[in-house]
């Protein structure tokens, strides 16, 4: 009897097949907690409206004043931010032979059915590493990458608007990242001091310019988590850290937690978590944390991840990685945190 596919089982997967599970939502979690928007109907220029309030007054009003173009009051301070879409496109190839393998580390699928997955979670690692990354927005063309501007190039007080190139695309004054709202942490001997001001900081500042309490979401790096953590027993200094104050638990529970997930200051909450891919390359990125209040942002989406199987043209089996964003955010409503080098 000839031994084939049809007749024989299935090649039993080695145990180590599966020691690799689904894809974390830790992985991207400001793409997964971002709002997706409408489309643009330019891929290349999209905008957003943003209303700063207007100041108060306490000049008062004469009686029966006539209403004329003069005495008219205009509110408001509107103005439009500008933003570009994203573009990946990255094609799988899988050859007749290998499709036709029983390979390992598929989980059972076939080559191009494994392909296609992993295919999916580079498009979504990729999106949340864009979203923060430092990469200026760029317009696209069919031989020019779309790039839309990441949340390192996206979120700078006044000096750091130097970095925004792309001209059309340059945050308007009023809606830039307040300057206290940029904290930088001095680095020493590789390391930096991180306290409970330099968190209350850029809420404070927030507030003197918005004249309201802010609630963001800060993803950082386990560095910087840690240091957070350690608030609960410890002042950190360059050189060390001195105990302030210790947290007993009961014996029976035989645990102790120092972890600080929320911290509530007077201007505002902060909710830390961990993000993958901040610092991720040190090169260009210089962020510890970066807080955002997702009121509001969003990925305007043109094209969700997606997958498509290509027309057979070969003995090969052929697809296509596609998905198109923008990220769309008010500077004036977040926070960065960054080391000094």
């Amino acid at each position: 009897m000839i031994v084939h596919s049809g007749n024989q089982t299935t090649i039993k997967p080695d145990v180590y097949d599966f020691l690799r599970g689904e894809m974390d939502l830790s992985q991207t979690p400001i793409y997964n907690r971002l709002a997706k928007g409408p489309d643009s109907p330019d891929a290349n220029l999209f905008h957003y409206e943003f209303d700063a309030p207007s100041a108060p007054d306490n000049g008062g009003s004469p009686d029966g004043q006539e209403v004329t173009s003069d005495t008219a009051q205009s509110y408001g301070n509107r103005a439009n931010i500008y933003g570009r879409m994203h573009h990946y496109e990255k094609p799988i190839i899988v050859g007749g032979v290998a499709q036709g393998n029983q390979v390992f580390a598929t989980g059972g699928r076939d080559e191009y059915a494994y392909q296609a997955k992993e295919g999916m979670r580079a498009l979504m690692r990729s999106a949340e590493y864009t979203i923060v990354g430092g990469q200026e927005s760029q317009t696209g063309s069919n031989v020019q990458n779309h790039k839309t501007r990441g949340l390192e190039r996206h979120l700078v007080d006044t000096a750091g608007i130097a970095a925004q190139t792309d001209t059309p695309t340059v945050v308007p004054a009023a809606f830039r990242c307040v300057s206290g709202a940029l904290k930088t942490m001095t680095v020493t001997g590789g390391d930096y001091p991180l306290t409970e001001d330099d968190i209350n900081d850029p809420f404070s500042a927030i507030w003197d310019a918005m004249k309201g309490t802010i609630d963001l979401d800060v993803f950082c790096t386990r560095t910087f988590k840690r240091k957070v953590s350690r608030m609960g027993y410890s002042v950190p200094t360059d050189a060390d850290m001195t105990i302030v104050r210790r947290y007993n638990t009961e014996s029976k529970d035989m645990k102790i937690t120092t972890r600080v997930d929320t911290y509530q200051g007077d201007c505002g909450t902060a909710r830390f978590q961990l993000h993958p891919w901040l610092r991720f390359d040190t090169g260009t990125q210089l962020s510890e944390a970066i807080g955002l209040d997702f009121r509001y942002g969003c990925a305007r989406m043109r094209q969700t991840p997606k997958v498509e199987k290509l027309p057979k043209s070969s003995n090969s089996v052929k697809g296509l990685c596609t998905h198109t964003f923008g990220v769309q955010y008010v500077p004036k409503m977040g926070a960065r945190w960054k080391r000094s080098a």
